[in-house]
């Protein structure tokens, strides 16, 4: 093999972890998490912790966003949004605004998602 031979990539394999960045209430959709997959490989259906700093709340992946584009699939490298079941718009902490509070998506930044 040359020193140019292309090889497949080789896909992560085993448990993965999401880093969280931000968390949003995407209406008909739900909660989204956008985040780096850090380790392994995410796929849709996938059960799934959040260790939310009350405590771990146990989800499920319902859809992965790479670049904008619906994936089955997002592994350890990829920038992602994972919709997840399981959590609702009271996980996600509020902060005081002008017109009285609004959901502080910045407030589970480096929260872990991983494999349940």
């Amino acid at each position: 093999m040359s020193l140019f031979s292309r090889r497949p990539a080789e896909t992560p394999s085993g448990p993965f972890r999401f880093r969280i960045s931000g968390i949003y209430q995407i209406p008909t959709r739900g909660i989204v998490v956008t985040g780096t997959v850090t380790d392994g490989t995410v796929q849709v259906g996938a059960n799934a912790v959040v260790r939310l700093p009350d405590g771990a709340r146990q989800v499920v992946v319902t859809r992965i966003e790479t670049a904008r584009r619906k994936r089955q699939s997002a592994a350890a490298g990829a920038e992602a949004g994972l919709y997840l079941s399981g959590l609702s718009a009271d996980d996600i902490p509020a902060v005081p605004s002008g017109d009285g509070q609004r959901q502080d998506n910045n407030a589970l930044s480096g929260v872990e998602v991983t494999s349940a």
